[in-house]
């Protein structure tokens, strides 16, 4: 039986990260502190033997993705694998959010699954094309290594598919830091955790 390692990778810190301002879909650099995450994670893997790279297109985690596997490592980019889209809520602090938007607010706070941020993805469809592609990209690469550098959301998303009852009541129990690798071991079909949250 092959085995499949699947390394999924949030990217480093940006300024919107540091200061609580949503940017799912908003194209957005590494800070300095970002940058220094995402080498440091280079040295502390750098063991690993990668047979491919994918990423999300944002800039944010193809920087990281560069500055963890190199400038020569042939990065495969997949816009499926992009963060939430907040719509009207891109660009907000939290305060701000809870100020101008605060019946939908309190009811994202309650029921956040079925919520529906003006102008925003839907959370049903955002799961299923992360789930999708990266289910995909295991069954497309049969005993071999391969990287996912990606978002807080999606990383989240693809952990509570595979190790919880539902994306929707396992997304909250994963707490995703910035530059941090997530390992899981497909044998066969079945997901074994083998790093969370790793840095």
């Amino acid at each position: 039986m092959s085995t499949v390692s699947l390394y999924l990778i949030r990217h480093g810190e940006t300024e919107q990260n540091k200061t609580g301002v949503l940017v799912g879909s908003t194209d957005t650099s590494l800070n300095d502190h970002g940058r220094r995450q995402a080498l440091s994670l280079r040295e502390r893997i750098n063991a690993l033997q990668v047979d491919a790279v994918y990423s999300s297109p944002l800039v944010r985690a193809v920087e990281t993705a560069t500055l963890v596997f190199g400038d020569n490592a042939p990065i495969i980019t997949d816009s499926s694998l992009q963060e939430f889209h907040f719509g009207e809520w891109e660009g907000m602090h939290f305060s701000e959010i809870a100020r101008q938007y605060p019946e939908i607010w309190q009811t994202w706070l309650t029921d956040w699954e079925k919520t529906r941020i003006p102008g925003s993805e839907n959370f049903f469809a955002f799961t299923h094309r992360v789930v999708s592609s990266v289910e995909e990209i295991v069954r497309s690469q049969p005993g071999r290594r391969v990287a996912v550098v990606s978002h807080g959301g999606c990383i989240r998303s693809l952990l509570a598919h595979f190790f919880c009852e539902s994306v929707g009541k396992g997304y909250w129990r994963f707490k995703v830091d910035n530059a941090t690798l997530s390992e899981v071991e497909f044998m066969g079909e079945l997901p074994i955790l083998v790093r969370f949250n790793y840095r």
